[in-house]
């Protein structure tokens, strides 16, 4: 009966990530503390709910510009989608002038 349950949930979960000016997963971008292999291991860790309503599958954007540390806190989502995985660590941005744009892909299912 569990597995049943747990097997009809409808959930959210990220499947793609595009970083602006980044070619491949071995990158490093200049005044962000991570490697990109890293940060793509940070945002798996990032499980959302999604609505019936939103599409299977949508693109949303990102953009962060300050020096910091960045959680899954500071994502700004759509309606219709809300963070069930709280303060999970992102990436750090250690140089001011440094800009990370990011495109999440994010499916729902089961």
């Amino acid at each position: 009966m569990r597995r049943i349950i747990l097997g009809y949930n409808i959930g959210g979960a990220l499947t793609g990530l595009k970083i602006k000016g980044v070619q491949h997963e071995y990158h490093v971008i200049d005044g962000v503390k991570e490697s990109v292999i890293d940060m793509m291991l940070h945002f798996k860790k990032l499980r959302f709910a999604v609505d019936e309503s939103v599409e299977n599958q949508q693109w949303i954007s990102q953009k962060f510009s300050k020096a910091g540390v960045f959680t899954s806190q500071d994502l700004k989502l759509p309606a219709g989608v809300s963070l069930l995985s709280e303060d999970v660590y992102l990436f750090e941005i250690t140089d001011p002038s440094a800009e990370v744009v990011f495109d999440i892909r994010l499916e729902r299912g089961y």
